[in-house]
């Protein structure tokens, strides 16, 4: 079992709050599916990025896999942040702006998943 420190919190802090946004991107949750139809993108580009999201907090918290989860977790908050920026509006940007920096601290302090 991984000692409880700040970091493992950190990085569990962000595995959940993807695997919220990937559930309710992927089912469909009103606000996410009204923003992916305010996209123009079909049903399974949604469930796709559900899926994503999902597959990021997995990887966060297996051993081993944090950097891949992170980096996951990077692309989809980069996407999410140009996507408000560009067609949705600034509302909610911040938090995908917040989820890109954390994924980018957790992708920094793992680098070295990517050698094993």
């Amino acid at each position: 079992m991984p000692k409880l420190t700040a970091a493992t919190l950190f990085k569990a802090s962000l595995a959940l709050m993807m695997l919220a946004a990937g559930l309710a991107t992927a089912f469909g949750y009103d606000r996410m599916g009204a923003r992916f139809d305010a996209l123009g993108v079909g049903d399974a580009m949604r469930v796709g990025a559900g899926l994503m999201q999902v597959l990021a907090a997995v990887a966060l918290m297996a051993p081993g896999r944090a950097a891949y989860g992170a980096a996951l977790a990077l692309a989809v908050s980069l996407c999410a942040t140009v996507a408000h920026a560009s067609v949705l509006g600034w509302d909610g940007a911040p938090p995908a702006m917040a989820l890109a920096a954390a994924s980018a601290v957790i992708l920094a302090r793992n680098r070295a998943d990517f050698q094993r």
